[in-house]
């Protein structure tokens, strides 16, 4: 991880990488995801670029960049939906990805892993640590 490459996670439980849908999960801080995924990006039939804003008011500005996101990768030539998921009470964000990953039919997840320092990380779980250990589909982290 610390050598800037991205590392596909393959989980117990998943047999093969689909690629025909992949689902792009979106943080300003982690810039460099879209760019080092734009190669497995472009086998896919359709690729869903998605961003849970942290701040409740913040839902027109994360649309804003994961439409950027969306443009960019468009003018590479690959179909492109931009989405901003909202906070649901009852479920963690990993909850919410992978649900959005299984209603898009995504066989790839593409994030950025460790945007928090990895002691509250590992105390806590989180995002990253569900996508790496209990995803039901292939995980591509960049950190």
């Amino acid at each position: 991880m610390q050598a800037g490459r991205p590392l596909l996670m393959v989980t117990d439980g998943v047999n093969w990488l689909d690629l025909r849908s992949v689902l792009i999960v979106w943080k300003e801080r982690a810039r460099g995801t879209a760019g080092g995924c734009r190669c497995i990006a472009e086998a896919a039939q359709g690729v869903t670029i998605v961003e849970l804003p942290e701040d409740a008011g913040d839902g027109s500005a994360a649309m804003g960049r994961v439409t950027d996101v969306a443009a960019w990768l468009a003018r590479h030539g690959l179909a492109v939906i931009a989405r901003i998921l909202e906070a649901a009470r009852n479920q963690t964000a990993a909850a919410q990805l992978e649900k959005i990953a299984y209603n898009i039919g995504a066989g790839l997840i593409v994030a950025g892993a460790y945007g928090h320092s990895r002691f509250p990380e590992l105390i806590l779980g989180g995002a990253t640590h569900h996508l790496m250990t209990q995803s039901a589909r292939c995980v591509l982290l960049s950190h």
